[in-house]
């Protein structure tokens, strides 16, 4: 008979608090989904056996459980793996066996309850106990576990406008992600980390039976959590809109969802226009039970757009915990009435920006600017038009300096309006890191941002980059976890994720997580362009020109481009991918000079120090993408000990022993 696992137990690096489902190292810690921490009970119960797919599916859904079972089991598993850092074709935890189940490899260990209690744990260490005890033996205390913290760019651009795209939105105030699920996790209605109540605004349906006002009723559900987000940010936390909006048009069921946001309650319900009119039908569904615990209809004037708001989001404040105070804090944060034409502009704005192409963003800005021209005081409409300048400065669209000009315009423009609006704060401090390379300004407008609007993800991302930027990785890591917790699905968030630990020199995680990343990336080149840097980041050079030739082939590279890169690999291996790529820049921007940064890349990977370190020069002058974070890329580590590298740190404003 197989002993019993400890209520809380040690592995490998990880370790394991059964009780409250956490999984932690390191001193940061992640909260495992109900389904995979169960898989993970039983695996760890059992080690080195193979446990059936059968034998979970009759323990985790039990018959009377309507679940499509292959899909769940499939998706808990990757869940699991992707939290432990793990991957299915090199495990080093949980083994696959094919049509049979899955296995727990490695010897297991506890930690004695004494022993930690006065020592913090060794996860470098040899076990001291086995992890299987039988009953009496004494229980163990867990630590701390790692939370999962962009994109790498590319050697060279065969399409310039689809490698950039991930680039720019990692600038931006606001985090639009891909909409792809990285991160589930499953909460316990008692949180001892937080003690924050979760709640989802999932996107309210369009009932007009016009797919074109599609952009009503998503308007309508960003500015529910936009509203929501405003109260009481230390008992209330509200799911971003990017997790939210990948549950459009989902046939979920609510528990479903609850454990994969990690949300207690679930805002649902559809929006119908006409003729000047507003039908909203809304409920509140509590997850652990799929309750139905309030459900109201109203049919308003559009005119009355934000006092139907305000209603709605007192009631479900009131639902959700008696002790907040709704009606006050959303008459000293809501912002003053809109012009409900603006309000229309604002909406086709948000719809467009979404889809992240050139000419969609410039028409969001067209449609920010209309809103801004029919109500010369709207805020958020000048805040977002301040970010799709930037984003159209980032595709190219639009020359640097007049896409830089615009946005800065835009965002004084909304502070100068309302200089508590935390969005904004989020722009300039954006603008003065990537811009101005200003890292005092930066910080504090993250700081200002995070403090006016905490349930917000702009503020945590942009803190986290900024303390990349000057080297402490660790604050980075813990501020990307903020800003998860509050849009646990958003592709940008988790790819910073794997930015940030490249950054970190902990390639091993970067890599597993840019492996789950590749995965669900609409457009995997820029996720490969990421492993290969990491891969050549840990001496691996054949598996770096490998992925190399996958990006490339991603991005478009036409067959006399890829025929002339597999020659080079053949005969120098990856020094050679990057010499003959060089060959392909100017090509690329079409008689343009080449992006400096990116040059300077594929010279250090060639091996041409003058040339890299020149090409940095140009990049630091045009301050290209990416060169804020020149202190800390291990893109560049052979050419940190040369005094004109340590120079051009200092320019920046950059410790020298960066």
């Amino acid at each position: 008979m197989p002993g019993k696992v400890q209520p809380r137990v040690s592995f490998g690096d990880f370790e394991l608090d059964l009780q409250s489902g956490e999984l932690q190292k390191g001193g940061f810690r992640r909260r495992l989904p109900r389904q995979s921490l169960r898989i993970l009970t039983i695996l760890l119960e059992r080690p080195g056996e193979v446990v059936s797919r059968e034998e979970l599916r009759k323990d985790l859904w039990p018959e009377d459980t309507f679940v499509d079972f292959e899909h769940g089991l499939n998706s808990a598993v990757w869940r699991l793996r992707e939290a432990l850092n793990d991957s299915a074709d090199e495990p080093k935890f949980i083994e696959t066996l094919p049509r049979l189940g899955y296995r727990y490899l490695g010897p297991p260990k506890i930690c004695p309850e004494q022993h930690v209690a006065s020592n913090p744990p060794d996860f470098g260490g040899p076990s001291v106990a086995p992890l299987i005890q039988s009953p009496g033996a004494p229980s163990v205390v867990t630590a701390g576990y790692h939370p999962l913290p962009e994109v790498a760019k590319p050697w060279f651009r065969f399409n310039r406008t689809r490698a950039i795209v991930v680039a720019l939105a990692a600038l931006v105030a606001v985090a639009f992600g891909m909409g792809n699920i990285i991160w589930k996790r499953f909460r316990l209605p008692v949180r001892p980390t937080t003690g924050k109540v979760m709640l989802a605004v999932l996107p309210f349906q369009n009932l007009s039976g016009d797919p074109g006002q599609d952009y009503v009723s998503d308007g309508f559900t960003e500015e529910m959590i936009t509203l929501l987000g405003q109260i009481d940010s230390q008992r209330l936390g509200v799911i971003a809109r990017t997790s939210a909006m990948t549950y459009k048009g989902t046939q979920k069921n609510a528990a479903q969802i609850g454990q994969e946001l990690g949300a207690d309650y679930i805002l649902e319900g559809s929006v119908r226009r006409e003729a000047g009119r507003l039908r909203v039908s809304a409920q509140l569904i509590q997850t652990s039970d799929q309750i139905h615990i309030w459900a109201q209809n109203y049919d308003r004037d559009f005119r009355d757009l934000l006092a139907l708001e305000s209603e709605v989001g007192e009631a479900i404040a009131k639902q959700v915990d008696s002790t907040l105070n709704p009606q006050e804090q959303i008459a000293r944060k809501s912002p003053r009435p809109v012009n409900p034409a603006a309000y229309e502009s604002y909406w086709k704005g948000e719809y467009f920006l979404d889809k992240m192409t050139p000419e969609s963003v410039q028409k969001a800005a067209d449609y920010f600017q209309d809103a801004t021209t029919k109500d010369p005081a709207y805020v958020a409409a000048y805040d977002k038009l301040s970010a799709a300048y930037q984003m159209l400065g980032n595709m190219d669209a639009l020359p640097k300096r007049e896409s830089q000009s615009k946005a800065a315009f835009a965002m004084n423009k909304a502070l100068a309006l309302d200089p508590l609006f935390g969005p904004a704060h989020a722009s300039k401090g954006w603008g003065a890191l990537m811009n101005d390379l200003d890292f005092r300004t930066a910080q504090a407008e993250f700081k200002r941002a995070v403090e006016l609007s905490p349930n917000a993800v702009q503020g945590h991302q942009g803190q986290a980059d900024y303390y990349a930027a000057v080297g402490q990785t660790d604050q980075a890591m813990l501020e990307m976890e903020r800003a998860r917790e509050v849009d646990p699905l958003s592709f940008i968030v988790n790819f910073d994720v794997c930015r940030i630990l490249y950054f970190a020199r902990r390639f091993d995680e970067a890599l597993a997580q840019c492996k789950v990343n590749v995965q669900l990336d609409p457009l995997p080149q820029r996720t490969l362009w990421r492993i290969r840097a990491i891969y050549e980041a840990k001496g691996m050079d054949a598996e770096a020109a490998t992925v190399f030739l996958q990006a490339s082939e991603r991005s478009g590279a036409p067959p006399h481009v890829m025929a002339t890169l597999k020659k080079a690999q053949q005969e120098s291996g990856l020094r050679g991918l990057c010499t003959a790529s060089l060959q392909f820049l100017k090509e690329d921007n079409e008689n343009e000079d080449p992006n400096p940064f990116e040059a300077a890349t594929a010279y250090t990977c060639a091996g041409n120090k003058e040339k890299a370190l020149a090409a940095l020069e140009r990049a630091l002058d045009e301050r290209s993408f990416g060169i804020v974070w020149l202190g800390v890329d291990p893109t560049y580590d052979s050419l940190r000990s040369d005094p004109r590298f340590q120079g051009l740190l200092r320019r920046m404003g950059l410790p020298q022993n960066q």
